[in-house]
C-alpha cells in the first residue's frame, strides 16, 4: 500500500500541473512553450487487460489550445523493477494518445533510487532507450523568492520537504496561506512535520502553540509525543527548547558568545525557553534580540 509520503507527494503534482512543468525547466533543462496546462487523465492502458496507472499526468497546451507536450510524473521511493516495464508503455501510450511528444518524470526522494532510476531503459529495438528524467531531493530548488512562492506553493511545499530549512518554511508557510483552508491545512501540517525539531519549535511558538489539524499529523505527532511521554523524556522536550533558542539567537545576533550558549543550556523552566523563542522570533533588531536574551537569563 502506498505510504503517506508517497500519497502526498502525489497531491502534489494532481493539484497543480504547473509544478511538473517548473521541475522540468529549472532541474532538467527542458521548457516547453505553453500557455496552459491541464491534468490528463492517469489511466494510460491501452486496449488490453492489463490496468496501468501513472502518478499524475500534466498536459502542455499551446495558444491554439493544441496538446505540445504530455508529463507522466511517478513518485519513486523503492527500487521497483516492474517499473522498467510499465514506464516505456506509459510514454509510448500517453504519446499516442495526444499525438505529441510525452516525458516520464521520476521525482525520487531517496538517492539510491534516484540512481537507480536514472539508468537508461533498453528496449530492444536498436537505438531504442527511454532515459526517465529524474529529480532526487537534492536536485529540488531552495524557494528562497517570495514571488516564486506564491506563484507556486506546491513547489515551495516540495521545497521545504528536500531541503528543511527556517527561511524556505516560512516562505512556504506565507505562501499557503491563500490556499483552500483544507489544503492549507494539510500542507502546513506536512512543513511541519518535515522540519527538524529545533526549527519546529521556532515556528511553533512564532504561530502561537500551533496545532497539527490534519488527521495524518495529529496521529504522527501525537505518536512521537507519546513515545516522549513513555520514555520520560520532559528533558527532552527541554533540549530541543534549548536547541531552538541557539539556533534562532545565532540567526538574530552577529555573535552568540560560549557564554551565551551556557546561560541557555541552564534555563530548565519550558515556560521561560518558549517565551525566549518567541521573543526571540519578535525582535527586529540585535539589540531587542540581546535585550529577550538578558531578560530570560535573569530569570
Amino acid at each position: 500500500m502506498p505510504s503517506f509520503h508517497h500519497e502526498f507527494l502525489v497531491e502534489l503534482f494532481r493539484n497543480d500541473g504547473a509544478l511538473a512543468a517548473e521541475l522540468l525547466r529549472i532541474c532538467a533543462g527542458l521548457a516547453v512553450d505553453h500557455t496552459r496546462i491541464e491534468l490528463g487523465s492517469i489511466d494510460l492502458s491501452q486496449v488490453a487487460p492489463t490496468r496501468y496507472h501513472a502518478d499524475a499526468v500534466a498536459v502542455l497546451h499551446d495558444r491554439e489550445d493544441r496538446p505540445v507536450t504530455g508529463v507522466i510524473v511517478e513518485i519513486q521511493r523503492r527500487i521497483d523493477r516492474d517499473k522498467l516495464l510499465t514506464w516505456p508503455a506509459y510514454v509510448a501510450t500517453l504519446r499516442a494518445d495526444l499525438g505529441c511528444p510525452a516525458v516520464l518524470l521520476v521525482i525520487a526522494p531517496d538517492p539510491d533510487v534516484a540512481a537507480w532510476a536514472r539508468r537508461p531503459i533498453e528496449l530492444g529495438h536498436p537505438g531504442f532507450r527511454l532515459a526517465p528524467v529524474v529529480i532526487g531531493f537534492d536536485d529540488v530548488p531552495r524557494v528562497r523568492d517570495r514571488a516564486t512562492a506564491l506563484r507556486l506553493p506546491e513547489l515551495a511545499v516540495l521545497s521545504v520537504m528536500a531541503h528543511p530549512e527556517l527561511e524556505i518554511a516560512e516562505l512556504a508557510i506565507d505562501a499557503i496561506a491563500h490556499l483552500p483552508e483544507d489544503r492549507a491545512r494539510l500542507y502546513l501540517d506536512v512543513i511541519m512535520t518535515a522540519l527538524p525539531a529545533a526549527i519546529r519549535q521556532i515556528l511553533e511558538a512564532r504561530m502561537q502553540g500551533y496545532e497539527y489539524q490534519s488527521d495524518f499529523a495529529r496521529k504522527y505527532y501525537g505518536q512521537g509525543l507519546d513515545e516522549g511521554r513513555q520514555e520520560g523524556r520532559q528533558e527532552g522536550r527541554q533540549e530541543g527548547l534549548r536547541a531552538a533558542v541557539v539556533a534562532l539567537a545565532r540567526t538574530k545576533l552577529e555573535e552568540l558568545s560560549d557564554d551565551d550558549v551556557a546561560a541557555i543550556g541552564a534555563i530548565s523552566d519550558p515556560r521561560v525557553l518558549t517565551e525566549l523563542v518567541t521573543s526571540l522570533g519578535r525582535a527586529c533588531n540585535i539589540a531587542e534580540a540581546r535585550a529577550a536574551l538578558d531578560d530570560a537569563f535573569d530569570h
